[in-house]
């Protein structure tokens, strides 16, 4: 946040001009166990999400704001994060065991919970609201056996995700 930004307590962020977290570096690569990718080519599950970094405060302890599409279908492995997070879920459906959430509807996993989720049959895009900057993310699926239905989702919608992936159609 610049100077004028602070002064005025104010800052502004567009989509248009939003990083990918890869690309910002806000989030630390998660971890997959090799025998996963000895297995199994988990190439395709990449294609189903798009995450973007509206917003980054200041400081390790600074509020960030997270935009994530994922695909139809697209299947979260089990995971947790090193920091607490609200998620929002802005259309479509998330899908958590028996629970369904759509637009308008959210949940909270406070650091180092594990979870998984689905994206639904139309996708679904969720906001990320954290008090951190730089974050982990942990995998606890680390067998092929737990990989084999994300990435089967994968294979499945691949040409559905190419088609509708933010920043991908021609």
């Amino acid at each position: 946040m610049s100077s004028d930004q602070r002064a005025t307590r104010m800052a502004f962020y567009s989509s248009a001009d939003a990083p990918t977290i890869e690309g910002d570096g806000m989030m630390s690569p998660p971890v997959i166990d090799k025998a996963v990718y000895t297995n199994l080519d988990i190439r395709p599950v990449s294609g189903g999400q798009h995450v973007t970094v509206l917003f980054k405060g200041e400081g390790p302890d600074g509020f960030s704001l997270v935009h994530s599409w994922f695909g139809a279908g697209f299947r979260l492995p089990r995971h947790s994060h090193s920091a607490d997070c609200l998620y929002y879920v802005l259309s479509g459906e998330i899908v958590m065991g028996t629970r369904v959430m759509r637009g308008g509807d959210g949940f909270f996993v406070a650091a180092e919970a594990p979870y998984a989720y689905a994206a639904g049959p139309e996708g679904a895009e969720v906001l990320e609201f954290r008090v951190a900057t730089s974050f982990d993310m942990k995998i606890t699926d680390q067998t092929a056996e737990r990989w084999k239905p994300i990435v089967e989702a994968a294979v499945a919608n691949r040409d559905l995700w190419a088609a509708t992936r933010p920043g991908q159609q021609s």
